[in-house]
């Protein structure tokens, strides 16, 4: 009976260690994500120019290769997250200042030509 439990219990603490390692790694993925489709919908509703989407783009692949960097030893340390963190703000933020500047896609057949 004693070692039915013991091993239920490693079981369960096997199980709860990955999946708390692989939980770590969530929040930022969420995040790429949601900022992908901010640029989507700044580009379907013509608030990004061609160029802004560029650059937009470079910086977002630029962060996605670096968390995979960051990963590829298995887990996130604190300053690995604490720097891809920072650099979402920052692209958060240069998503927000270039979808509300006064520049708009006056011709989206970029858009249509490319995607």
């Amino acid at each position: 009976m004693q070692t039915r439990q013991l091993i239920i219990a490693s079981l369960v603490l096997i199980v709860g260690l990955a999946w708390s390692g692989t939980a770590s790694a969530d929040p930022l993925k969420k995040r790429l994500k949601i900022q992908h489709h901010r640029i989507n919908h700044g580009i379907a509703i013509g608030e990004l120019t061609y160029k802004e989407v560029r650059k937009l783009r470079r910086y977002h692949r630029k962060i996605h290769r670096q968390r995979h960097h960051f990963l590829a030893d298995g887990h996130l340390s604190h300053r690995e997250r604490r720097i891809l963190e920072r650099r979402l703000d920052r692209n958060s933020g240069l998503i927000y200042a270039l979808k509300h500047n006064d520049r708009y896609a006056y011709d989206r057949g970029w858009y249509r030509r490319y995607h």
